[in-house]
């Protein structure tokens, strides 16, 4: 391995290689999905499986995300060998979790319906299925992370990216139209489960399973801050192209299906930062319970320099050849203007900065303060959005402010949690 190659693997946490190959596998997948899904419905028609998407994304990570995380943090600082009595406890809130979700979701089906996926009864079907999918999904992956299991949790996107295509060519032949594709969203997760869950295991990383069930305490006492921490990250993450729909005139129908898929290709690399998140908290949290803030430190200053630079990568490359790749992806009807890129290729560098700093607060016991700036960044939003007329360019703007207030705000409580690190230590270790 060249020096420069292995100074890179040298920032990243153990199993981020790893992940990083599910998730190339994942990307191809989704990204063939969209492009078949646009090109077959076209920029109207696909605008509601589009919803379809951003919604399953901001509702399930938005409210599965802190149960992974606090099932990796508890796991991997446990020493006593025994895994069931947390994951038993975290099933249980998690299904608590999609039970009020789902009802919330039945109750308000003829406005999702109608109001949202154009009246195709079967988009609310799938909306249904991933937010079950993705509870047990999130639950499964954070057991894994915890237990240094990085090939499962690799497997758990091979399997819900190639099954989620697979269902597609499936599903339309049978149903046909935006519903087939909505029940491959749906699907897909319990496909990831199954492949995550396959497989051999080494010895050296079982756990077991006995023991009686943890206190609920262990596990929630941290998670309404994750909770308010988590919902405001998948807002951020997700919001932006539910409110172009929202924005939207009557003659801008196709302008949500354009925004969306711009936006993917300018989260590319946000995409595969999801490989340095799943093990970057059991790392920090393993440091920090051992009483080494200092390498924890040194650690995440390594990262956000990788981070910054692959960032800054990303927005050249978006500036020279996104509205490129978008047309030639999805076809002339989905093209935007280089400006559009550029920005939403800036916000997902800074928001890629913030995760990094939000998982080392979660690290450091400070669930609460890293909630806060999210919530202050998530304010910025609507602010900023309020102050234009042009649609992207609104929305755009908001979504970089939003994103860079996090950011900015995390910087300054990571700075001021360490420096306290003497006083919020004592009984960690």
């Amino acid at each position: 391995m060249s020096p420069s190659r292995a100074g890179i693997r040298g920032r990243l946490p153990e199993g981020a290689v790893l992940v990083g190959g599910g998730l190339v596998v994942n990307g191809l997948a989704a990204y063939a999905f969209i492009t078949l899904a646009s090109r077959d419905l076209g920029p109207e028609a696909y605008t509601p499986v589009g919803l379809l998407w951003a919604l399953s994304f901001l509702l399930g990570p938005g409210f599965f995300q802190p149960l992974e995380q606090e099932v990796a943090r508890v796991v991997a600082s446990r020493d006593d060998g025994r895994l069931g009595p947390v994951v038993r406890t975290a099933a249980a809130i998690g299904a608590g979790m999609v039970g009020i979700l789902a009802v919330g979701a039945v109750l308000l089906r003829d406005r999702l319906q109608y109001d949202l996926f154009d009246g195709d009864g079967l988009l609310v079907v799938g909306l249904l299925l991933v937010l079950v999918g993705l509870g047990l999904g999130h639950l499964v992956r954070g057991a894994l992370a915890g237990i240094g299991r990085f090939g499962g949790y690799a497997r758990y996107f091979i399997g819900d990216g190639l099954g989620r295509l697979a269902l597609a060519l499936i599903l339309v032949a049978m149903v046909g139209g935006a519903g087939g594709y909505g029940l491959a969203v749906g699907l897909a997760p319990f496909v990831g489960v199954a492949a995550a869950l396959a497989g051999r295991r080494d010895p050296s990383r079982v756990r077991s399973l006995a023991g009686p069930v943890e206190p609920p305490g262990a596990l929630s006492r941290a998670l309404g801050a994750l909770l308010v921490a988590s919902v405001s990250t998948s807002l951020v993450l997700n919001v932006s192209p539910l409110a172009v729909e929202v924005l939207a005139g009557p003659d801008q129908a196709d302008e949500p299906g354009r925004f969306l898929n711009a936006l993917l290709i300018a989260r590319v690399p946000l995409f595969f930062f999801q490989a340095v998140q799943a093990s970057l908290l059991p790392k920090l949290s393993g440091l920090v319970g051992a009483g080494r803030l200092d390498e924890m430190r040194d650690a995440l200053l390594r990262l956000l320099v990788l981070v910054l630079g692959l960032g800054g990568l990303a927005i050249a490359l978006c500036a020279l050849l996104g509205t490129t790749v978008v047309d030639v992806a999805f076809g002339e009807g989905f093209a935007v203007e280089r400006r559009d890129m550029v920005l939403l290729a800036s916000s997902s560098a800074v928001l890629m900065v913030a995760l990094s700093l939000a998982q080392a607060l979660i690290a450091c016991r400070a669930q609460g303060r890293m909630a806060l700036a999210w919530v202050a960044g998530l304010v910025a939003f609507p602010v900023v959005v309020a102050l234009g007329d042009d649609l992207f360019l609104r929305v755009e703007l908001g979504l970089l402010a939003t994103v860079s207030t996090a950011a900015a705000a995390m910087a300054l409580l990571m700075v001021a949690r360490l420096r306290s690190a003497s006083r919020w230590m004592v009984g960690v270790a």
